[in-house]
């Protein structure tokens, strides 16, 4: 599943790429979709994050918040949805209702797409800083300052936590024992 500038989100058979299904998501679709239990989540240009069901084809909920677009791909947990935006929050939603868990504040926009990884959400901004919260209730744990806007998303593997900077620069932070 994909969507793009066509404001359609496009489900294609993998085993031979024909086309399964299109969904009307209302707007330009800049981020990749998340996928699980025949259900999308993805946010567009026109300040939305929607979660759709495939299988009907239709909008489960819709979580508009303020006047901003999403171009973060959201990460998606067993109850939760996070995604970040650009009104300079990373959003973690109730994945049944869409309904605010919590939301944190950045200094920058927030295009990198959060990755969860165990209780703790990691993420960059546009405010030059890479951010670890708490996935229970976005409880800043630990932040790096790069000074270059962080919109990459990170990677964590074996411990460690891998991500790129609009300095030209990739960071890879783990624990000083590995």
């Amino acid at each position: 599943m994909f969507g793009g500038c066509d404001a359609i989100l496009h489900v294609i058979r993998l085993a031979d790429g024909q086309k399964v299904k299109e969904v009307e998501a209302g707007a330009y679709i800049a981020a990749s979709v998340a996928l699980t239990e025949g259900r999308a989540y993805v946010g567009h240009y026109e300040n939305e994050f929607l979660c759709v069901d495939l299988d009907a084809g239709k909008r489960l909920w819709t979580f508009r918040d303020k006047n901003f677009p999403y171009f973060s791909s959201p990460a998606v947990t067993k109850d939760r949805v996070l995604v970040g935006g650009r009104d300079r929050r990373l959003h973690c939603l109730r994945r049944d209702d869409g309904s605010v868990v919590w939301q944190f504040q950045t200094r920058g926009k927030v295009d990198s797409s959060p990755v969860v990884a165990g209780d703790k959400v990691v993420f960059g901004s546009d405010d030059g800083r890479v951010y670890l919260v708490r996935l229970a209730d976005g409880k800043e744990l630990w932040s790096f300052e790069i000074g270059e806007p962080v919109s990459a998303s990170p990677a964590v593997v074996e411990g460690r936590l891998v991500i790129g900077s609009e300095d030209g620069n990739v960071y890879a932070f783990g624990a000083k024992d590995q």
